[in-house]
């Protein structure tokens, strides 16, 4: 141990370097990690949900979609009758 650092070792009372404030320093820095990696995991969390949802949405037709595919969809999955389907598309035509 270095004789010129042996005061600041030992603290002012012997009982560290820190003294009386070394176990209140020790639990409010534990404190404080375990509030930085919980804010870490809610960012993470966070960033997860954001890519999950921007990564469905773009797999989901959108705005741009043609209208007439869409009616097609909607035909096949029984949503609507071929007469129905069949008007839309005249009207698609026409318009």
């Amino acid at each position: 141990m270095c004789p010129m650092c042996s005061g600041w070792w030992t603290g002012w009372w012997g009982w560290g370097g820190w003294g009386p404030w070394g176990n209140a320093l020790g639990i409010l820095g534990l404190i404080l990690n375990l509030l930085l990696f919980l804010g870490f995991l809610v960012l993470l969390g966070m960033g997860i949900a954001w890519l999950v949802r921007r990564l469905t949405a773009s797999a989901t037709p959108g705005v741009g979609a043609d209208p007439l595919d869409i009616a097609r969809r909607r035909l096949a999955a029984g949503e609507i009758s071929v007469a129905e389907f069949e008007e839309i598309q005249n009207r698609l035509r026409s318009g």
